[in-house]
């Protein structure tokens, strides 16, 4: 891995260490709904639920009558919500490699690149403060026998579904953040690696945060151009303007190398933004999961 990966997953390592270290972590063979945060929000009875106000909630434990800011339970559910997570980042990015070497089409491709990317976005990002949350109906109705707060019927008549959350003095509050869930990664994953990289004074990682701020650069502009408004990319016009992009699947150095020479001057809408993106953030979450697994393992063997 490169700098910037290798620098990634050892910063997402260091907070999984953190939290597996006060955790009762549930073990691999239950790694399923059951153990992920969303379930302990809506389930676990020794879990509160406060609505703050319409668009806010708060999700916390209480021992002895205080809030725990280390609590076991909701370490050890974000400790499997990232593990499942990774787990659907690594199938994604091999079958990205299997497509690429079965010949798929090019737009083909970039939407498994950009889901691929989007995953490990969503994962890094639940790390560094911004823990995104959406619930069905039927989530809601569960949420509303459960939780309590003066704007308890305010919140549930906006019948709102989509929340990103931040820890606040043990805590994690929940604000509402309306119906584009994916523009809302991009923009966590930026603060995240302005966090992450605040010390580092690296060429590279300036234009990482280029690509993920301008629009002209946006990956789910480019996802939305290739799968819904040019259909033609589906067919050869796609294969032709995406040669560049699939010589850089499996190829981090390739890609690290396109970002170095490209960046500032990128065409907008650029396929191989996409791709650019997946290389640098899918191996960081493929490899910090690998760790935390045996630091898991570890503490159960002690």
């Amino acid at each position: 891995m490169d700098r910037c990966t290798q620098t990634l997953a050892d910063k997402c390592v260091a907070l999984l260490a953190e939290l597996a270290a006060v955790s009762t972590f549930v073990g691999h063979d239950k790694l399923n709904y059951a153990a992920s945060f969303k379930n302990l929000v809506l389930s676990d009875p020794f879990i509160s639920v406060e609505i703050d106000s319409p668009t806010s909630f708060s999700v916390f434990q209480l021992e002895g009558g205080v809030i725990s800011s280390k609590s076991s339970a909701i370490a050890s559910a974000r400790v499997s919500d990232f593990l499942m997570g990774a787990i659907r980042v690594k199938r994604q990015y091999e079958d990205l490699g299997k497509m690429k070497e079965a010949g798929t089409g090019a737009a083909w491709l970039l939407v498994s690149a950009y889901y691929c990317a989007f995953y490990a976005c969503i994962e890094i990002s639940k790390l560094f403060d911004r823990i995104p949350m959406s619930f069905e109906r039927d989530d809601l109705t569960m949420l509303a026998y459960k939780a309590t707060g003066a704007s308890h019927a305010d919140f549930f008549a906006l019948n709102s579904n989509n929340f990103v959350g931040q820890l606040r003095a043990g805590k994690i509050v929940f604000n509402s953040i309306g119906a584009k869930p994916h523009a809302l990664a991009w923009d966590n994953i930026l603060i995240a690696i302005k966090k992450i990289f605040e010390r580092k004074d690296w060429s590279e990682v300036a234009k990482y945060q280029l690509l993920l701020s301008e629009e002209d650069y946006s990956p789910s502009k480019i996802r939305n151009t290739w799968n819904y408004k040019r259909s033609d990319y589906y067919g050869k016009s796609g294969d032709s303007f995406g040669i560049e992009f699939k010589k850089l699947i499996g190829n981090p150095g390739g890609a690290m190398g396109w970002l170095e020479r490209r960046a500032p001057r990128i065409a907008a809408l650029d396929p191989c933004i996409v791709i650019v993106l997946c290389e640098f953030l899918a191996p960081a979450v493929i490899n910090a999961a690998q760790r935390t697994n045996l630091i898991l393992q570890q503490q159960i063997g002690s």
